[in-house]
């Protein structure tokens, strides 16, 4: 075989993913939904089970209410839900029996919600320890967001602790867009942002979540709008490839179908669950 320099390629032979990942189940993810939806973007919301349907008292300077468990059904299905522990609690300050209660109560419950496993999970308060990675690792969740921005678009090394690239409010968010969307890119780039959707209303921002988004829709030929897992998913499986010593034959051992590319500028299918053969190219 002659040189090779293997890419990740995104389905669609794409090179660019965002994504959203936004906390609390609070009653402004209704917009925010709405939104994603006339975008075509896709992201996680992360719930704590415990706290759904909580109204705020009368007087708070923004309101924090909680959707039910009713209208997340609803609301969320056509995103994803991830877990936030189940009353939204510091697991690192709690023995291990009681964090992997929060934990999985709130896994258990929201799994009805969703009618399907969780993957994902978003630290509360983001903190989080290796004692809690193991309990999340424990709880069947392959992937936990953090709140500390990369200011980057690289892919994740570790998926229980996946940094974000910023904040919506953060002052590099546009610069960062314009980066992200201009930019030509050789490798597969992520662009993930977070935040709490009650913010909008508490800083009366609205405008930024969609001028956002209105940025990177018009991009679907060229950007994958995908889930967080689904995202996490795609990565993990690529990392699990099998390659002969020749690097003439790919075998992918999971259920998911995915393409490379090669310095032969030639993009590669592998299939779930199938060995693939690579055809040599002359220099």
């Amino acid at each position: 075989m002659g040189k090779r320099f293997d890419v990740l390629l995104f389905p669609g032979g794409k090179r660019k993913a965002f994504t959203l990942s936004y906390d609390d189940g609070v009653i402004q993810d209704r917009r925010l939904v709405a939104l994603c939806e006339k975008y075509h973007v896709k992201g996680t919301f992360n719930l704590g089970y415990g706290v759904l349907g909580y109204q705020s008292p009368e007087g708070m300077p923004f309101d924090i209410s909680k959707v039910t468990p009713a209208e997340a059904k609803e609301l969320y299905k056509n995103q994803e839900i991830g877990g936030h522990s189940l009353y939204h609690s510091d697991l690192t300050s709690l023995g291990s029996p009681y964090a992997i209660y929060e934990i999985l109560e709130d896994k258990r419950q929201l799994e009805k919600i969703a009618e399907k496993p969780l993957t994902m999970f978003a630290y509360p308060f983001g903190f989080y320890n290796d004692k809690v990675k193991e309990l999340l690792k424990i709880a069947g969740y392959k992937g936990a967001r953090t709140v500390n921005s990369t200011y980057s678009f690289d892919l994740p090394k570790d998926p229980l602790a996946l940094d974000p690239t910023c904040h919506h409010n953060d002052e590099k968010l546009f610069e960062l867009a314009k980066q992200f969307l201009e930019k030509p890119v050789m490798k597969a780039s992520l662009f993930y942002v977070w935040g709490h959707a009650y913010e909008f209303d508490r800083d009366d921002n609205w405008e930024r979540i969609e001028e956002l988004l209105k940025m990177v829709s018009p991009h679907e030929e060229e950007i994958w709008f995908a889930t967080n897992s689904e995202i996490l998913e795609y990565l993990e499986a690529y990392k699990m490839l099998e390659y002969s010593v020749d690097g003439s034959m790919i075998y992918n051992p999971t259920s998911t179908d995915l393409l490379i590319g090669t310095s032969f500028h030639t993009v590669e299918e592998i299939k779930a669950g199938t060995l693939t053969h690579i055809k040599d190219t002359p220099l």
